[in-house]
């Protein structure tokens, strides 16, 4: 019988030495790996405590994301004008707007490790361990190879603008990304999307964005 902290240590273990195998080190909750198109990453959910009829459940889960290099350098290029230290290549984040998706359902849902209600102590099924450990090759593999793929070039900002009905968020980061191919009617028209999205309220913020997509899309040209 093993207690529900020491049982999900030795998960983790395991999680880590498969991430390594794919590239991505680090340390929990969150490994990287570090391209020269940006930052892949793939970490553990927080984990949740439930109770199912009578029964404490313990669930947690994968997640992953990519930053790429284009909106890095714009973070980094806002925190300069707000007085912040740069961020360094291998700690990006952002923008956070494309994770899963795509991934199969049973992929994306949180595993379950049920407390055994028959013994004392709190102690975890080792069913269940198991059915986690046996899953984790199969669900780190898709993780790491969809972060990995976000960071393939224009990928990040082709899914981007197949989002229905883009917010202003997802506006913002196609305008950067969109830079990188230079100036043309597409940018222009992300600019327009931006300055809507904003509104009068944020209408400075909109701007900025604006001014630095449009300078990154001019040095593009100039190359």
């Amino acid at each position: 019988m093993v207690r529900p902290e020491p049982a999900l240590r030795r998960v983790l273990r395991e999680l880590e030495k498969l991430l390594q195998s794919y590239g991505f080190h680090g340390a929990e909750p969150t490994w990287v790996r570090l391209e020269p198109e940006g930052l892949a990453m793939v970490g553990r959910t927080r984990t949740f405590r439930t109770w199912t009829g009578g029964q404490q459940v313990l669930e947690f889960g994968l997640s992953l994301g990519a930053t790429p290099a284009a909106w890095w350098a714009y973070c980094n290029r806002r925190n300069e004008k707000r007085g912040l230290p740069p961020v360094p290549p291998e700690s990006a984040t952002g923008p956070g707007l494309l994770t899963d998706h795509g991934l199969p359902a049973d992929l994306t849902g949180l595993w379950s490790v049920r407390l055994d209600p028959d013994q004392p102590g709190g102690h975890v099924l080792q069913a269940d361990i198991d059915a986690v450990r046996a899953d984790l090759p199969r669900r780190v593999h898709a993780y790491a190879r969809r972060a990995l793929r976000l960071l393939e070039p224009g990928r990040y900002l082709d899914e981007l603008l197949a989002v229905p009905d883009p917010r202003a968020g997802e506006w913002e980061a196609i305008a950067i990304l969109l830079a990188d191919r230079g100036p043309g009617p597409e940018l222009d028209d992300a600019f327009d999307h931006v300055r809507h999205h904003f509104g009068a309220a944020d209408a400075a913020y909109a701007e900025d964005v604006i001014a630095y997509a449009r300078a990154r899309a001019a040095t593009v040209l100039a190359r």
